[in-house]
């Protein structure tokens, strides 16, 4: 018998952490009495966009929550700053195509001597530590939670301009991540900055709970104009189910800022994706997601539960989750709008093998610095290598490199990183390995990422 997830993360939380044992239980009284109760539907509230979704008691106010959404945006929509078009826009997605297509010359000729420290796709910056959160399976890939770390050290405005100079000389796509990165009084200033460099596409994953706040703020008037894809994660839709799952009081601004973010997306051009955590015992919160997803026009990007570095043993012989997946690909078959290709979404949900090229994907730290060859390595403790010391990629692989050598990093052995990663990120690098001595493959994965779906 499988046992839920949430059961097994509050006998945790109050057996080894009384604060955040407290924490969950305002979260718990915020639904049954506190302010997500006014939110929280007795009877069905549906939307007439609404097909695969049903919503059912329990389920949010979705009335409620738009039109609440409705008047942050009409508030908001007169101060933000539109997004670029024509010539300008045209030039910085030609310049970034040219670097992945030399990237990808590079790399392919990289991996034809056998080597395995390929130039980068994108970058993931870890921007800050701080979270308003305290989701009980995230981490920073070595099982510290982020709101726990030590937060000395992050970046200021200008690191942050010279660490995204330093980066554009050997990637086109930057991914801000945390903590919490809507946390960052400056995040509007790095996100112009990254648009200045070229950089495309321009990604944020985000919990979603503060754009409520800062749209509405003049400083964070062109922090939508200059994003292209923002990811916010929704693990659930029954706000009570996700106050306790993020241990947070407000599941409710979540829920109504995707729909503040929906209504804006298609006049501000950026793309409007939701990053699901599957975990065990709860596909159907994942399929609930699913739905309101299609339906919605969102994409969907399904995130099996790592336990540290490895995929959740709970999901195998799922009856559930095994459903779960066959919804997913059928979707992916129909044209729904699922993020990734069949092939990489039919390896991801089953755990297939991998071939991980983790240099595809670095990670730099709050501080910048950036964990080599991988942040999740279990058998060999990864370097830090302060990238403001460099001037560009290339001379910061070559010495991260002579640190550790990434070629046959990914493996079981003593000198490997004894990881067996299962994140949507992990098999992109699978997918692009696999593209270098299949371009067509990897034709295929591009059209797949840049369609827009049904």
């Amino acid at each position: 018998m499988i046992v839920p997830v949430m059961e097994m993360a509050r006998t945790r939380m109050t057996a080894s952490d009384p604060r955040r044992a407290s924490l969950l239980g305002r979260a718990r009284e915020a639904s049954a009495t506190g302010e997500t109760a006014g939110y929280i539907a007795e009877k069905p509230k549906t939307l007439p966009i609404f097909k695969h979704y049903q919503p059912a008691a329990g389920d949010p106010d979705w009335q409620r929550l738009l039109a609440e959404a409705e008047e942050i945006v009409a508030e908001a929509r007169p101060m933000l700053e539109r997004p670029r078009r024509g010539l300008a826009e045209l030039g910085r997605r030609t310049a970034a195509y040219r670097q992945a297509l030399g990237n990808f010359r590079k790399n392919r000729s990289l991996a034809r001597q056998g080597r395995e420290d390929l130039r980068p796709l994108y970058f993931i910056w870890t921007l800050l530590r701080n979270c308003n959160f305290g989701c009980e399976y995230c981490d920073d890939h070595q099982g510290r939670r982020y709101p726990e770390l030590p937060k000395q050290g992050t970046l200021d405005t200008e690191q942050g301009r010279k660490l995204l100079e330093i980066m554009r000389t050997g990637t086109c796509s930057v991914y801000f991540a945390g903590g919490e990165p809507t946390m960052r009084k400056d995040l509007p200033e790095l996100t112009r900055a990254a648009r200045d460099l070229g950089y495309f596409p321009i990604v944020i994953n985000t919990n979603g709970s503060l754009f409520h706040k800062v749209l509405r703020r003049e400083s964070w008037r062109t922090f939508l104009a200059d994003i292209d894809i923002v990811v916010v994660s929704l693990d659930a839709l029954r706000p009570a189910r996700l106050n306790e799952l993020w241990v947070t009081e407000r599941s409710q601004d979540v829920l109504r800022n995707l729909l503040v973010l929906w209504l804006l997306s298609a006049e501000m051009r950026f793309k409007l994706m939701v990053n699901t955590v599957i975990l065990p015992g709860a596909a159907g919160d994942a399929r609930a997601v699913l739905d309101f997803a299609n339906d919605m026009g969102i994409w969907f990007c399904p995130v099996p539960v790592n336990q540290g570095p490895t995929v959740a043993a709970e999901l195998a012989g799922d009856r559930e989750y095994d459903e779960l997946v066959a919804a997913i690909l059928d979707r992916k078959r129909a044209g729904y709008r699922v993020t990734g290709s069949l092939r990489m979404n039919e390896r991801l949900l089953r755990s297939a093998p991998l071939h991980c090229r983790n240099t595809l994907k670095p990670h730099i730290d709050h501080d910048g610095r950036l964990v080599w060859p991988c942040k999740a390595t279990v058998n060999v403790k990864p370097r830090y290598v302060d990238v403001l010391r460099f001037s560009s990629v290339d001379s910061l692989y070559e010495y991260a490199s002579a640190e550790i050598d990434p070629t046959g990093f990914h493996g079981p052995g003593a000198d490997q990183c004894g990881a067996n990663c299962n994140w949507a990120q992990n098999y992109t690098t699978d997918a692009y390995a696999h593209g270098l001595t299949h371009p067509r493959a990897l034709v295929a994965e591009v059209v797949s990422f840049l369609g827009r779906g049904r």
